[in-house]
């Protein structure tokens, strides 16, 4: 799917390694979902849908009144839509089981989100959502009592133990200014927020940034015209499909292959194997930046653009994480009065004992504000990394402040936090805030382990390490668990390449990436009959593993 999206989301080459989605079962939580879909009807799991709206177990969408209820039915087809039918296209995980619970067709209420966020959480793997509160660039609000509980006892109960995925889209407010971090669905540590990138690299002008977006897929091709391909209502197919609600799916089936290259995977793993299947490829913004481990972050994609050979291959090789610590710190102890400017320093050295390496950051505020849209919030680390937690919202004309709002940051992950945090808060309005504005509660919250994470990345590096490099400082040989590829050494081999045994003498362990033959575009050997998938403008034969032109 989308492999002539260059670089694409390497969907191409988890498939060519055998992962498909194959025993994993994933949920759209929408509008209802076409479950008699040709493209789907073969992948549809009942036991994993449900309809919250009329309450019975049904999530076929509600028709007429100008067919809305579109929205689940498209979604699902990128998640798992049926391969090689020769109906729409294949989703990403088109082995996946895939059910959908209709919940958006009727009143929003915490017991209905609760309902569906925590339905048959032993037998679901991954929630796929994308929604939350308006995206009018005003509004702050998240999870009620019951949906927050459902997140928590998902996490820790769910999947035998190893916790629920839930998988949410950063929003669609970029055309409002609205900033993702006042929607506590998309900010909780719970949730993998997904944000998106046109085909050619730009950004949407419905983006959404934030810091607590962790990875991007595509939402759309450069031109406007084709967006992503799926199933649509009454049978059919859309080329219309668009939008951060497009992308969270994509990235739920690319979770759904790394589940199926290693189901042991805790909800905490899924993210660090995620950051470190993203790249900045080449995603436009200029304020990428590199944080204190060296990986380079930014507020509107993340750690950038996922890629799913990346995230199966990290997830075959990953060991588990120690538990999660969480240490906070209350930083202000008589209110402070905000004024133009605020900065606030505080020393975290009482959780350097129980936190070596950080996983989320999150920022606890109680404070009044005369026009809450004015305020820009800022975090900093000790290792010198700035988070903006919040930027100007010029619709957000609220009186209300933050009432106890928690932001979250992603991009201090892996960082020692040992040392001195600064807040800053800054009015940007051009009326000077009056009266006393107070910042009452400043509580800095820092989850991690105690385990030094980036020591891991240098001994797995010194690993890759070749065995042995000719004159021009090339690898000739990778030992026997990586690949030789154009002189460097490789996990797997990219597309239009398979790897086989160099077997140059007869004891020659070395592997090497070897062409496929041109009309494949991956495969498992040199012939034209060797095929596994094909480049686009052309057709898999399924029976002869052959490429051809229709």
């Amino acid at each position: 799917q989308n492999n002539d999206v260059h670089p694409d989301l390497n969907i191409l080459t988890a498939w060519s390694r055998g992962y498909t989605g194959l025993g994993v079962v994933l949920t759209v939580l929408d509008d209802g979902l076409e479950k008699d879909h040709p493209d789907l009807a073969a992948n549809y799991d009942p036991l994993a849908s449900y309809d919250f709206n009329s309450n019975d177990p049904d999530p076929q969408p509600r028709y007429g009144d100008g067919d809305k209820n579109w929205h689940g039915t498209r979604c699902a087809g990128e998640v798992a839509a049926v391969a090689n039918n020769g109906i729409c296209g294949a989703g990403v995980a088109y082995n996946a089981k895939i059910g959908g619970v209709r919940m958006l067709d009727g009143a929003i209420m915490d017991i209905v989100e609760a309902q569906a966020l925590s339905l048959q959480p032993q037998y679901i793997h991954i929630y796929s959502a994308s929604w939350g509160p308006e995206d009018d660039g005003r509004t702050v609000d998240g999870p009620g009592v019951l949906a927050a509980a459902a997140f928590q006892r998902g996490v820790s109960q769910g999947r035998g133990g190893l916790g629920s995925i839930f998988i949410w889209a950063s929003g669609n407010g970029g055309t409002n200014y609205d900033n993702c971090n006042c929607d506590g669905y998309t900010n909780s540590i719970y949730t993998v927020s997904v944000g998106s990138v046109l085909g050619d690299g730009h950004r949407p002008r419905y983006g959404e940034s934030c810091p607590a977006i962790l990875t991007t897929t595509y939402s759309s091709r450069t031109t406007s015209k084709v967006q992503i391909v799926t199933t649509d209502l009454h049978h059919r197919c859309t080329d219309k499909h668009t939008g951060t609600s497009a992308s969270a799916p994509l990235a739920a089936g690319m979770v759904a292959l790394a589940l199926e290259a290693n189901p042991a995977l805790t909800w905490r793993d899924l993210q660090h194997l995620i950051i470190r299947a993203s790249s900045p490829a080449h995603l436009q913004a200029d304020d990428w930046a590199e944080n204190g481990v060296g990986r380079r972050v930014s507020h509107y994609y993340g750690y950038g653009l996922l890629d799913a050979g990346l995230l199966v291959q990290a997830a075959t090789t990953w060991a588990g994480t120690r538990p999660q610590e969480k240490c906070s710190v209350q930083a202000v102890q008589v209110p402070r009065d905000i004024g133009s400017r605020l900065t606030i320093a505080t020393d975290v050295s009482s959780c350097s004992q129980s936190i070596r390496s950080l996983e989320h950051v999150q920022v606890q505020l109680s404070l009044s504000y005369s026009r809450r849209g004015d305020l820009v919030v800022a975090l900093s680390s000790p290792m010198g990394t700035t988070s903006t937690l919040v930027t100007v919202r010029p619709y957000d004309t609220s009186q209300e402040g933050y009432k106890d709002w928690t932001f979250m940051s992603t991009h201090f992950w892996d960082e020692n936090p040992k040392g001195i945090w600064t807040l800053r808060l800054e009015n940007r309005g051009d009326d000077s805030n009056k009266g006393g504005c107070p910042l009452s509660s400043f509580i800095l919250h820092l989850h991690g382990t105690d385990e030094d994470m980036p020591a891991r990345r240098s001994a797995a590096t010194a690993t890759d390490e070749c065995l042995r490099r000719d004159e021009l400082g090339d690898c000739e040989d990778c030992g026997s668990s990586l690949y030789t590829h154009q002189g460097s050494c490789l996990p797997y081999c990219p597309p239009r390449y398979y790897g086989r045994a160099r077997g140059a003498t007869p004891r020659d362990t070395a592997r090497v990436c070897a062409s496929c033959h041109p009309s494949c575009y991956t495969c498992q050997g040199a012939s034209a009959n060797n095929c596994t998938s094909c480049p686009s403008g052309r057709t898999f034969q399924d029976i002869t593993h052959t490429c051809h032109h229709p």
